[in-house]
C-alpha cells in the first residue's frame, strides 16, 4: 500500500516554531557575565542593551520603561527546577526596593496602549461560517482520511468576516516577547530566554541585582555597570 504524505506535518512544524521555547542557551553558566550555582542548578544572566533589545523585538522597550535580561537555567544530575518568571525580582545597587518581572502582555501594552473600542451596532453585525478541509494520516489505532471542521464567527460591517489582525501592534509585539521569553515549568535540560522588568524608580545606571526566589533556593546575580 502506498502511503500518503500527511498534510498535518507542516502544521506541526509551524506550531513548534511558535511554541515560545525561549532562545538557545549558551554553552554553560560561565559564558554569561554573571552566574551562580546552588545545589544542582546554575542560574546565569546577561543584561541586554537597549539597542540590542530594539533589534530583537523591533521596538524601543527602554524608551517605554522596560529593561531586558537574558536568563539561563542549567540543571544537572537529573534535577528538574520548576521555573516561574513571577519569582524574579530586580534591585538596582544598594536600593532597598525591588521590582517584579513583567509579563509580555504588560510590556506590549506599555508600548502600544490599548484604546477602548466602540460597541458594535446590532443592526451591523454579520454571522459567518468557515470550513476547513484536510487529510489526516492514520496512527494510534485510528484510520486516516479526509476530515472537515467548521466554525462560526461574528463580524461587524457589511463585508462579512473581519480581516486577520496585523502582525504589528500590541498583539504582534506580545507574540514576539512570548516566543523568546524564558520558558516556564519544570525542565531537566538547560533553557534560556528573556525576562522583562520595569525600570527601577531610581535608574542610576548602576549595578543590577537580579534575584530569583525559586523552590530550590535563592539566587542573586550582580550584573556589571553598563
Amino acid at each position: 500500500m502506498t502511503s500518503r504524505p500527511s498534510l498535518l506535518a507542516p502544521l506541526v512544524l509551524l506550531a513548534t516554531a511558535y511554541a515560545g521555547d525561549g532562545v538557545p542557551p549558551r554553552g554553560s553558566g560561565a559564558d554569561y557575565p554573571a552566574s551562580q550555582t546552588i545545589g544542582d542548578v546554575t542560574l546565569a544572566a546577561a543584561w541586554v542593551s537597549a539597542s540590542t533589545a530594539k533589534q530583537i523585538f523591533g521596538e524601543d522597550l527602554d524608551k517605554h520603561g522596560y529593561l531586558v535580561f537574558e536568563v539561563a537555567i542549567f540543571p544537572s544530575n537529573g534535577t528538574q527546577p520548576d521555573i516561574s518568571t513571577g519569582d524574579f525580582r530586580l534591585r538596582e545597587g544598594s536600593e532597598p526596593t525591588t521590582v517584579r518581572a513583567a509579563t509580555p502582555h504588560d510590556v506590549a501594552v506599555a508600548v502600544f496602549p490599548q484604546k477602548s473600542s466602540k460597541p458594535a451596532i446590532p443592526g451591523n453585525v454579520n454571522v459567518y461560517h468557515s470550513e476547513t478541509i484536510g487529510y489526516e494520516s492514520g496512527g494510534g489505532g485510528r484510520g486516516g482520511g479526509v476530515y472537515t471542521a467548521s466554525s462560526v464567527g461574528v463580524g461587524v460591517g457589511p463585508n462579512g468576516p473581519p480581516s486577520s489582525p496585523p502582525n504589528g501592534g500590541t498583539a504582534g509585539l506580545e507574540q514576539k516577547l512570548e516566543d523568546q521569553a524564558l520558558p516556564e515549568g519544570k525542565t531537566p535540560r538547560a533553557v534560556a530566554g528573556y525576562v522583562f522588568f520595569p525600570k527601577p524608580s531610581k535608574d542610576k545606571r548602576g549595578v543590577y541585582n537580579l534575584m530569583y526566589f525559586g523552590k530550590s533556593g535563592q539566587w542573586t546575580l550582580k550584573l556589571p555597570p553598563r
